[in-house]
């Protein structure tokens, strides 16, 4: 050998396996087979694994939990919200005057009666909502269905009220449109200003309650303005009809009673009477009562005279005496007999 070998220390201690944190608790002068590590470092992961599995099972459950709590929480809100807007809504002006419309006032009278039974309905809705559970993943759960159903009928109930209220209002419309076509189709001819007519017209058209109303008032007022000119026009036509009339009578008149001067007042006697002689007879003229009075004959009754004798012989000679009546009244005398 080219260099010395030293002698083996026959003293050296040897070399150590490294001691795992489970090997600490072994005595210092045992030592432990090297099949039992593998064993003892399965147990210890399975201690970790199930108190991995624990931990995890309750942080899960916990944001299940808050999970849940929010989402009943937003339901809650929107239930209230939902609520709110119905109450609001029933005491609307529209729905106060929705429900006064009266069924003459409707082209359809059932839209009033359905308004009317929906609005007693929906004011007896339930109006408590619940609050939200705590603690339990299904009574949250449960709970936040619960309130759902309640925000969803709170919602659905206002869309029927509207739509029912609006059913009215398209009703009372209807009615207005086809009263205010009536008057415009009756009015042609009755108006005293024609132009409210084509007003009318083009408010018919534009289905605006109050720009109708406006246009059937002024048509009234013009077929009330022509119809007082017209009973006007009429009264004064039949004033002056009367006044002509009145006015020819006086005239005519005045002809007859002045239009005669120096006229007789009236006859009285006269006629033919036979002579006491039987010889024929005398004619006895009619009298005047009197001269001109300037207004006609006004006839003045006389006593007749007596039959006169005639100045012939005695005896009849066969003729019957007449006489001549005189009528008070004015008409023309007649003959009769004396006798």
């Amino acid at each position: 050998m080219n260099e010395k070998e030293e002698p083996m220390n026959m003293n050296v201690t040897p070399p150590v396996e490294p001691v795992t944190e489970f090997e600490v608790h072994l005595p210092p002068d045992r030592k432990h087979p090297k099949w039992l590590v593998p064993l003892i470092a399965g147990g210890t992961a399975v201690v970790v694994l199930a108190a991995v599995g624990t931990g995890g099972y309750l942080y899960w459950n916990h944001n299940q939990l808050t999970a849940a709590s929010e989402e009943c929480a937003t339901s809650y809100d929107k239930a209230v919200k939902a609520q709110k807007k119905l109450t609001e809504y029933l005491e609307s002006d529209a729905v106060k005057t929705a429900v006064t419309v009266k069924d003459s006032e409707v082209k359809d009278a059932k839209t009033v009666a359905v308004l009317t039974s929906t609005v007693k309905t929906a004011e007896k809705t339930k109006t408590t909502i619940p609050e939200c559970p705590s603690g339990n993943l299904t009574d949250i759960k449960a709970m936040t269905k619960e309130i759902d159903g309640l925000a969803t009928a709170y919602s659905r109930t206002v869309s029927e009220v509207a739509d029912r209220a609006d059913a009215v209002n398209g009703s009372k419309l209807d009615k207005i449109v086809a009263d205010a076509t009536k008057i415009l189709n009756d009015s042609k001819g009755r108006v005293k200003d024609d132009k409210t007519r084509t007003v009318l017209e083009n408010a018919i058209k534009s289905k605006d309650e109050k720009t109708i109303s406006d246009a059937v008032k002024a048509v009234n007022d013009s077929i009330k303005a022509k119809s007082d000119a017209d009973a006007k026009a009429g009264a004064e036509k039949e004033a002056q009809a009367a006044d002509n009339a009145a006015q020819a009578q006086a005239d005519n008149s005045g002809s007859y009673m002045g239009g005669t001067t120096g006229g007789y007042t009236g006859y009285t006697g006269g006629g033919y009477t036979q002579s006491q002689g039987g010889g024929g007879y005398t004619y006895t003229p009619q009298q005047s009562t009197g001269g001109s009075t300037g207004g006609g004959y006004t006839p003045t009754p006389q006593p007749q005279p007596a039959p006169q004798p005639s100045q012939g012989g005695g005896g009849d000679d066969g003729y019957e005496d007449i006489c001549w009546a005189v009528d008070t009244s004015g008409k023309p005398g007649v003959q009769v007999p004396c006798n």
